[in-house]
């Protein structure tokens, strides 16, 4: 299943949020031919696709801990609620949030904000924002999207870019939504599946594998979980290919249970400690 999209929110995210930057299949991606604004006005508007969705996300609060070896160094949160709507498609709005704990900001002080507008028939994005402050590093990055006319708007430092991408390309958020509903229970063990997504400015591949289904222990109790292996490329972070586990509840709410990662110094673990979401007090 293409749950590289999960990892990337999590690990990837937070892992610049704790000063690594992944390398994710580089020899894949690729920049969007950059248009002009004009260009991109004049586009034909392509037909917009509808999914069947599996899973509800509206109402979703769930709380994780980040830990390094036996340390707990941050903590991130995934919320939903209704979103704008644009060209009367109405959209979630998905908030995900990373920060150290007070007692590692001396060290290097973590405020990290993405949110992600997704379209609920398609499960596209319509617009993607990023808020990073991590250390001394500043970030500020708008990604608008044109998901008829197939191309984006960046908007970061006062300047804005517009490029043609591929059809339905998703940011690193809403990537994670489009997977989650895709029918796993159809899908054998060893099955790749890739999504296209907009990270940095480049189109990435991200690839996954389903590896297996088993009960996971976490500090809110016991899941039962698909088991994925997302696709990294080994020598930087991760000694082999196959160094991260990316466990999803098997229910029809696909939950992200657990991110296990051996690194090539020390291992990470991401847990779901806490579900406040509406669904589960129901």
């Amino acid at each position: 299943m293409r749950f590289l999209a999960l990892f990337l929110f999590f690990a990837f995210n937070l892992s610049l949020a704790f000063g690594q930057k992944a390398n994710f299949e580089r020899k894949k991606a690729w920049a969007p031919p950059p248009i002009s604004a004009d260009s991109s006005a004049s586009l034909p508007e392509l037909p917009l696709r509808r999914v069947s969705a599996l899973a509800r996300f509206e109402g979703e609060d769930l709380h994780y801990s980040v830990k390094y070896g036996f340390i707990e160094a941050g903590k991130a949160r995934l919320t939903v609620e209704p979103g704008p709507t644009y060209n009367h498609r109405p959209t979630w709005k998905v908030v995900g949030s990373g920060r150290s704990l007070r007692a590692f900001d001396w060290a290097f002080r973590v405020r990290d904000h993405y949110e992600t507008h997704i379209d609920q028939e398609g499960l596209f994005p319509h617009l993607f924002i990023r808020r990073v402050r991590e250390g001394g590093y500043h970030l500020e990055r708008d990604i608008e999207f044109d998901p008829a006319k197939r191309t984006s708007v960046t908007t970061q430092n006062g300047r804005r870019e517009h490029h043609r991408l591929p059809a339905f390309c998703q940011d690193v958020v809403s990537a994670f939504y489009y997977a989650r509903n895709l029918p796993i229970e159809r899908m054998s063990m060893g099955d790749l599946i890739e999504i296209p997504t907009l990270i940095d400015g480049k189109i990435h591949s991200l690839r996954a594998r389903l590896t297996g289904r088993s009960q996971v222990k976490v500090k809110l109790g016991k899941f039962d979980c698909w088991s994925f292996t997302p696709v990294v490329q080994k020598g930087r972070i991760w000694k082999d290919e196959s160094d991260l586990t990316v466990y999803v509840s098997a229910d029809e709410r696909r939950i992200p249970v657990l991110i296990t990662s051996d690194l090539l110094i020390g291992s990470i673990r991401l847990e779901l400690t806490d579900d406040d979401s509406a669904e589960a007090s129901n």
